[in-house]
């Protein structure tokens, strides 16, 4: 039996309705296919437990790492396809550079058993990598725990995160704390 019009017009509008409160609740994400699961940085509350504590870790998107690339990069499960995760709050030197091989072995420790994944305003970096700031399987911020302990730098462009970093580095530089401020490098 097909439905008359007034049927028809209830669920043009139920429709039009379900889509306009997608479009609230999820954002454009919702069209440009870049949504990741897990919540974003901004809804990641912080204790004040040490620097880099996370409160409710279990919210945040929880993968297995395949990989240790550098002192940055990780290889990990992403929905189901190994995938190049790129750190959003840190910056470690590269192959060939000081302090490398410490930063990629420190990255290794600190991710072994999986890590946790927040997400910024940008999801993929220039090179296509996932992008989003690292935590440990109990909330610990990898990103924070490399540049703290001079190992890294901190990402100053953009982020949630950059001016707690930026401090963080701030005072690893000024203590001379790990192989990149040795010697007021």
């Amino acid at each position: 039996m097909p439905l008359t019009r007034p049927w028809r017009r209830v669920g043009a509008a139920l429709f039009w309705m379900s889509l306009g409160a997608a479009v609230a609740l999820n954002g454009r994400a919702l069209f440009r296919g870049d949504r990741a699961p897990g919540p974003a940085v901004r809804d990641v509350a912080t204790t004040g437990d040490g620097p880099w504590s996370v409160v409710d870790a279990d919210r945040l998107a929880s993968v297995a790492v395949t990989g240790v690339v550098d002192g940055d990069t990780l290889e990990i499960l992403w929905e189901g396809r190994p995938t190049f995760l790129r750190y959003y709050g840190v910056n470690t030197p590269e192959r060939d550079r000081p302090c490398y091989e410490e930063a990629r072995e420190r990255n290794r420790a600190l991710t072994i058993d999986g890590v946790r994944l927040a997400f910024d305003e940008r999801r993929q970096d220039k090179h296509g990598r996932l992008l989003a700031y690292v935590f440990t399987p109990d909330g610990r911020s990898v990103d924070a725990a490399l540049v703290h302990e001079g190992l890294g730098k901190a990402w100053r462009r953009d982020g949630a995160w950059r001016d707690r970093l930026a401090a963080l580095e701030d005072r690893a530089r000024l203590e001379r704390r790990g192989c990149l401020w040795v010697g007021g490098r």
